[in-house]
């Protein structure tokens, strides 16, 4: 479990130092994030004991922040990129709901934190892009430091 989670943050990693340098994350990184999260899934359904259908559900019911964020993607014209949309849909279905949650209420507060920083003490423009990925990047590694 600690060790999909450390996986989890080292592609994370990748992603968003790329999505802080560029304000872009390269397709086939987010293939790999899914691959790797669609292997995780079956393996958990098919090779471990449990009830398969619990752990289905659990998958679906994860996705749906990262539902919410494509819909808020559409409706803002890519105020937040889909790229981000994807990774956290990704992360969703693998660490489940109540944990995405988590990962995206410290992500959120961060980039509120910054936003704050950068316009009032970097007297930063109202329209300025902020990489969301770092972020979420650390509400991972908050979470996971959380569970240890």
């Amino acid at each position: 479990m600690k060790m999909k989670w450390l996986v989890h943050l080292c592609i994370l990693f990748l992603c968003s130092v790329e999505d802080g340098k560029q304000k872009t994350v390269a397709l086939w990184k987010i293939c790999f994030y899914g691959i790797f999260v669609t292997g995780t899934l079956l393996g958990e359904i098919f090779l471990q004991h449990g009830n398969q259908y619990e752990k289905l559900l659990t998958a679906l019911i994860g996705s749906i922040p990262g539902i919410f964020f494509f819909a808020i993607s559409r409706a803002s014209s890519e105020a937040v990129g889909y790229g981000d949309c994807w990774i956290i849909l990704i992360m969703g279905v693998s660490v489940g709901l109540c944990n995405t949650l988590g990962i995206l209420s410290i992500a959120l507060f961060a980039t509120f934190l910054w936003a704050v920083f950068i316009f009032v003490w970097k007297r930063g423009r109202r329209d300025r892009e902020i990489p969301f990925l770092p972020f979420l990047t650390m509400g991972m590694a908050g979470a996971y430091v959380w569970m240890i």
